[in-house]
């Protein structure tokens, strides 16, 4: 019996100092470290997944940047093009349409779908939607009217080869390669052979007008400079070359001929009666007179000038012969550049440069007035036969006016 008392009694000894060994947690101070415990966890997770976690967002480009890596895309496509096929793509000598069918179909599609512009399942006769689509994305490609019917102007670029498109690419990144890293956020761009020139602002397009270059005898310069100050009511000074070539010849048919365009003569700085000067006894090479407009509405350099330094005398002007303004290929001027909308663009001008001049005041005047700038904006004139258009996402292809390809 005591044998049995005695291990019971170490027993409850040994089960005494077990669980005095355990410490003693208040269940509230238990909840509150599992708590601890998780935040710590999740905020160590989500620190190992930020610094996992990648910015793959790409590095925006320069406009040089941008140029260049579209030519190189589009000169890989080009140069993965088979031999062309002898595609004849003569002017048919009449305008197809939407609609028409005929042998004189399948030659354009042919080319249509060597460009990757139709599918090659659309080779038929007929002149459906699907090419009319093609057409379009074709002419917009070549910066002429995008009305899908394709005439002269269509067939002068459709009969290029491949390896015309190829060249061209390779002789403008020459161009584009040449040109600054960087260009100032605000500017004016223009070029010769898209006839379009670019008003930028925080390096962005804010709108785009047509523009009427120099002849292939008188060629716009390519060139880097500053607007400086705009003319409102501007008095035109008939260049020289004008005057005798073109003005000449009618005065010595017709002198109303200055009355009727409000222009006037000077020598040596004085003004004279050209009703009394017998322009008979003059030629190209004797004649000592300088002609003038004065500002009018059809002052041929419209309502406004923008002046800026160059060695060639050349400058922006409105213009009223806005009829040039619907011609795909616009080499019309003695050198000069004609902007269509030009009031809009002084408009743009002038807000950029945070000018408080009133254009409608300065017209009212009725005679020149000067507008400086705070602040000169940059123009660049360019000559680019093939361009990235990042508004339409396509390298367009331009007709070599002044042939400096």
């Amino acid at each position: 019996m005591r044998f049995i008392i005695s291990i019971l009694f170490l027993s409850v000894v040994m089960f005494q100092c077990k669980t005095s060994e355990q410490p003693v947690v208040d269940r509230q101070e238990t909840a509150a470290i599992d708590t601890i415990q998780k935040d710590s966890i999740k905020v160590e997770t989500e620190i190992t997944k930020d610094t996992l976690t990648k910015d793959t967002t790409p590095p925006k480009l320069t406009p040089k940047q941008l140029q260049l890596c579209a030519f190189d895309e589009k000169m890989a496509f080009f140069r993965s093009l088979k031999n062309e096929q002898k595609i004849n793509l003569k002017y048919p000598g009449k305008l197809l349409r939407k609609g028409d069918s005929g042998i004189a179909v399948i030659p354009i599609k042919r080319k249509l779908q060597l460009l990757g512009l139709l599918k090659e399942d659309s080779l038929t006769i007929h002149f459906d939607s699907s090419m009319n689509t093609a057409i379009k994305k074709f002419q917009k490609m070549h910066n002429i009217r995008a009305d899908g019917i394709p005439g002269r102007n269509t067939f002068r670029f459709l009969s290029w080869p491949v390896n015309k498109y190829t060249q061209s690419l390779e002789k403008n990144r020459n161009r584009i390669a040449q040109q600054p890293d960087s260009l100032p956020a605000t500017r004016i761009e223009i070029n010769i052979p898209e006839y379009t020139l670019r008003f930028y602002e925080i390096d962005t397009v804010v709108q785009q007008f047509e523009v009427v270059v120099g002849k292939y005898k008188n060629q716009t310069p390519t060139l880097n400079s500053k607007i400086a100050y705009l003319v409102f009511n501007p008095c035109w000074t008939v260049p020289h070359s004008i005057a005798v070539k073109s003005i000449l010849p009618r005065l010595k048919r017709d002198t109303t001929f200055l009355d009727n365009r409000n222009m006037f003569i000077t020598e040596n700085g004085e003004r004279k009666n050209h009703h009394k000067i017998d322009f008979s006894q003059f030629n190209k090479s004797n004649f000592p007179y300088k002609i003038f407009q004065n500002a009018s509405p059809g002052n041929a350099l419209g309502q406004v000038k923008f002046m800026f330094e160059n060695s060639h005398l050349v400058y922006l002007h409105d213009t009223p012969s806005k009829y040039l303004f619907n011609k795909d290929f616009r080499t019309f001027s003695s050198g000069c550049i004609r902007v269509n909308h030009a009031m809009e663009l002084a408009k743009l001008i002038l807000n950029a440069d945070q000018n408080k001049a009133i254009i409608k005041n300065k017209l009212a005047k009725g005679y020149p007035v000067k507008v400086h700038l705070n602040e000169p904006i940059p123009i660049i004139i360019q000559y680019q036969t093939a361009r990235y258009n990042e508004q339409l996402d396509m390298v367009q292809f331009f007709y070599d006016c002044y042939g400096l390809d």
